[in-house]
């Protein structure tokens, strides 16, 4: 159980400091899960801050068009087509981050974050373009959290001696956003 005492007890690395001296960083999974965890939960808490407000703009936008449908020709509706789209993307952008934070949450070992982390990098680079033309303060957040997955999935990779099988990452991040696009409806 190698790998068990590398989730749960501090491994640590010399660098070496400004003076050539060896400064020893602990380093230990589990508190970085947590933490990814919880800006992936305090995303989720934004997008339901604005969700209602996508709601009820989307709302605004279909009556003003039904009210100026006979007086205006179909050439303003373009200008509206982003913002139909808002909502199903919030909605997705959030299912699939609810089920990366369950996920995380079930997390024991560093098999298990290698098989949870591949796909979510990539549902995370895939929901960002999306996500953030609707919801722009979400970019740098959606950055920083890809980034943060990156580093511990690579970690979790080398401690554990795992390879990162790219393939079945794609797979099972297209099921998971196809599922989540089928759960929006």
């Amino acid at each position: 159980m190698e790998s068990s005492s590398k989730w749960v007890i501090s491994e640590s690395w010399p660098e070496k400091n400004i003076k050539g001296q060896f400064l020893r960083y602990d380093v230990s999974l589990k508190p970085r899960v947590e933490a990814i965890r919880n800006h992936i939960n305090e995303l989720i808490t934004q997008i339901d801050r604005i969700m209602p407000q996508a709601i009820n703009h989307t709302n605004k936008i279909s009556e003003h068009n039904k009210i100026n449908a006979v007086h205006h020709s179909d050439s303003h509706v373009p200008r509206f087509l982003p913002t139909r789209k808002q909502v199903p993307v919030i909605q997705v952008s959030k299912i699939l981050l609810e089920r990366l934070a369950s996920q995380l949450r079930n997390v024991s070992d560093l098999g298990d974050i290698v098989i949870v982390l591949c796909p979510a990098i990539l549902i995370i680079k895939n929901i960002r373009f999306p996500l953030t033309s609707c919801f722009p303060e979400a970019s740098q957040e959606l950055s920083y959290l890809c980034e943060m997955l990156k580093v511990v999935l690579v970690d979790a990779a080398q401690l554990g001696g795992y390879t990162i099988n790219f393939k079945t990452a794609n797979e099972t991040a297209l099921h998971l956003m196809s599922e989540a696009s089928i759960n929006r409806i």
